[in-house]
């Protein structure tokens, strides 16, 4: 896939009748950074992309010159590259792993390459934002607060400026995750406040109203994520030393779970 935004900037300018420099004023930058995009010795930061699209009245992916079949088509050769990457050392119960920082190294540059090639691609970033989280804590002291710091940064640009809730949430969730790593429990506390619960998510709510094959699919999704959520949920109650045998004496607990057993395992009688 191939991003001609030196080619569109120009026809866009010619297009409005409007010069290098007040395209300059209104993103507060110097002439000379505009006059190098159009000659295609760099381009706009991620951040400039909503706004200079903005300012010619046109979507990001026309800015870029970019074909929305061939853009989702290499997304999904990109993902499909990066997800070969994803190396295991040690798999929980929940699914979840521990990676190797070699691996994550690999798996950011992955990333920033794809975000290259398409700048506004939100998967990407929040994404790239996760993977920074993870590998801070392989680094101590600076090296782990500019890892940090980057993350933040891009979660807020999500925010901002995504339109599309579902990886608003992403970013939110990852940006309660740093807050708490730096010691922002309070703003974590109202960012995670304001994300739905799992009760009224997408996973709980699509089982309701779908049907079919798509229904089957969405079920194996819902109960592996509602898994994970018990299973990390129980990890915490363990690791802060709070009362485990608290789920052993809820009723109505042991018999979902005993529901929930019979109905993946079978009652033994078969």
């Amino acid at each position: 896939m191939q991003i001609r935004i030196a080619e569109r900037l120009k026809e866009l300018r010619k297009q409005r009748g409007c010069t290098q420099e007040e395209l300059a004023n209104f993103l507060r930058i110097t002439v000379q950074a505009v006059s190098k995009w159009e000659r295609s010795e760099g381009i706009p930061d991620i951040a400039f992309l909503p706004q200079i699209a903005g300012f010619f009245a046109v979507s990001v992916d026309t800015l870029l010159g970019v074909d929305e079949a061939a853009k989702d088509a290499r997304i999904r050769e990109l993902t499909d590259s990066f997800n070969a990457l994803f190396m295991t050392e040690k798999q929980h119960p929940d699914g979840t792993v521990d990676i190797a920082p070699s691996v994550l190294e690999q798996r950011i540059c992955h990333i920033r390459s794809a975000l290259r090639e398409i700048p506004d691609c939100w998967f990407f970033m929040q994404l790239l934002a996760s993977e920074l989280y993870w590998y801070a804590f392989s680094k101590e002291n600076q090296e782990k607060t500019e890892l940090l710091d980057e993350a933040e940064g891009l979660c807020r640009h999500i925010l901002h400026n995504c339109p599309e809730d579902r990886w608003r949430h992403c970013a939110t969730e990852i940006l309660c995750m740093i807050l708490y790593e730096q010691g922002n429990n309070q703003q974590a506390v109202s960012l995670a406040r304001n994300l739905p619960g799992a009760a009224g998510s997408n996973d709980y709510m699509l089982t309701k109203v779908l049907a079919g094959e798509e229904l089957e699919q969405q079920l194996r999704i819902s109960l592996r994520e509602f898994i994970r959520l018990a299973y990390h949920t129980v990890r915490r109650m363990q690791d802060n030393g709070f009362d485990a045998g608290y789920l052993r004496e809820q009723e109505h607990i042991r018999v979902q779970l005993d529901g929930i057993s019979e109905g993946i395992f079978g009652n033994g009688n078969e």
